[in-house]
């Protein structure tokens, strides 16, 4: 349980403070007691009154009471603690209000207790010494009493002074953590030796030391919030201050209207930084379209060129049964003598290249040789050419493509006849050679219309930029 106690002087803002619904919050007033008016605002005006003819100048002293997150009381409960802090405060029989504030995303409620200070029969302000060490101390006696999970009482890390409620108020107004900040200017201060370096520090974490108006050293923020150095942050008195600061000059230090000015420049700065890049560059925007479009060709061809050599290599992996399996089986002729024949590497390579496109294309019948002639296998028979092109399927050709195709097989039975027999190697790379050529020539082609079709789109481009350039100038013109 967590009891903050402050004392006020203005008896209608605190009466809206603790009625007031907030977005995320409802408000409820349980308790009035002891005041001759029914509404509380009237009741609290009263008090003001009456505080008047005394010498006090805070005649109302708030608590507000929560627990833990996810830990409840009932409402009496709320009313038992209230009592025993009016007990050890005091406060017994003086005028009081009670107010509950529910959050609505868990129902979590707290507690807050407003006193009138003044007795009406003396007209004298009720004392309040060590309220903050009273309240410490009946929380842990009420957390004992509910059974609640025990809070403790020192402060996490190294500074042992909760933030004001100013620092609170410009934190939230600037959109700030002040814990982080707070944590941030310690870490600073404790891990230097001097005046320079907590300077250097400072402005590590982007923060600016400055010299203030009632104090000598302040911190700016980033936001332009100011953060005066003493007790509260960094547990020193100001005395100790000046003397681990002493090797810079106070009046070396930017004031805080100055620093406040270079935050604000600096700020303006990165927002034309980031404007400037936010343009549209005409030449940039081509340059990456261009590049888009080549990388979209180039994926294309990639993909193309995949398909290809695997339907290739499936029509070159079929069974030996269809005649599609060997590279001898699918040749019209059958091996070749090669006693006392040599040739070069170039030679060989370039052969294997022919051989492997002019089979595909020949249309001369089967042949087979015994020893160096070449017999016709079906001269035996006695049929004519017409019939072997008719049983091949080449008569519905052209005349010039049988033609053609005729003496490309022909010269390929004299070649076979002078040219050794080629190994599986050679005759493999013969094929990838083959297949490289044809695959640079559909690349050509592709590469060229591309181009064209780019060179179009580019003057499209331009004339639109040029006929709406055209525009502006006529209608400055005008």
């Amino acid at each position: 349980m967590i009891c903050k106690g402050t004392t006020h002087n203005n008896g209608t803002k605190l009466a809206a403070y603790m009625t007031t619904s907030k977005k995320e919050e409802r408000a409820e007033l349980w308790e009035l007691r002891g005041f001759e008016a029914t509404n509380i605002k009237d009741a609290f005006r009263d008090v003001q009154i009456m505080a008047a003819a005394t010498k006090c100048r805070q005649p109302f002293f708030h608590v507000q009471i929560r627990n833990r997150e996810g830990e409840t009381l009932t409402r009496q409960q709320w009313e038992q603690a209230a009592d025993r802090i009016e007990r050890m405060l005091g406060l017994t029989g003086q005028p009081r209000a009670i107010s509950f504030h529910t959050y609505k995303h868990n129902n979590d409620e707290h507690m807050h207790v407003a006193w009138s200070r003044i007795d009406q029969e003396t007209l004298r302000a009720k004392e309040l010494p060590y309220f903050k060490f009273r309240l410490k101390e009946i929380s842990r006696e009420l957390e004992a009493h509910f059974g609640l999970e025990t809070v403790v009482n020192q402060r996490e890390g190294n500074i042992g002074f909760a933030p004001t409620r100013a620092e609170e108020e410009q934190a939230r107004r600037l959109g700030m953590n002040i814990h982080e900040m707070r944590n941030t200017i310690r870490s600073c201060f404790d891990r230097s030796d001097g005046g320079t370096s907590f300077r250097a520090a400072l402005e590590h974490e982007g923060l600016t030391l400055a010299q203030g108006e009632r104090r000598d050293f302040v911190v700016v923020d980033q936001a332009g919030g100011i953060h005066a150095l003493g007790k509260r942050i960094l547990d020193v008195t100001a005395a100790k201050i000046r003397d681990r600061l002493s090797d810079i000059s106070r009046e070396q230090l930017p004031t805080v209207e100055m620093a406040r000015a270079s935050i604000q420049q600096l700020g303006q700065g990165e927002q034309r930084e980031q404007k400037v890049e936010s343009v549209w560059d005409r030449d940039k925007s081509d340059r990456a379209w261009q590049e888009a479009i080549t990388n979209a060709a180039i994926e294309k061809e990639k993909a193309e060129r995949q398909f290809a050599e695997s339907g290739l290599s499936g029509k070159q992996g079929g069974s030996a049964e269809n005649g599609s399996g060997s590279r001898e089986k699918a040749s019209p002729l059958g091996p070749l003598a090669t006693d006392g024949v040599t040739s070069s590497p170039q030679y060989q390579f370039e052969g294997a290249a022919r051989e492997s496109t002019s089979y595909q294309d020949s249309v001369a019948p089967p042949q087979e040789l015994n020893g160096e002639d070449i017999v016709p296998a079906d001269s035996a028979t006695g049929e004519d050419v017409s019939s072997v092109l008719k049983a091949t399927g080449v008569v519905d050709r052209a005349a010039s493509r049988i033609v053609g195709s005729l003496l490309a097989g022909l010269c390929d039975v004299v070649e076979s006849v002078v040219a050794p027999k080629l190994t599986p190697e050679q005759i493999r790379q013969g094929e990838i050679a083959s297949k490289e050529r044809r695959a640079e020539a559909d690349r050509a082609i592709d590469f060229t219309q591309f181009t064209d079709q780019m060179a179009h789109q580019r003057r499209q481009q331009e004339q639109i930029l040029e006929a709406g350039r055209q525009r502006e100038r006529e209608g400055r013109e005008r």
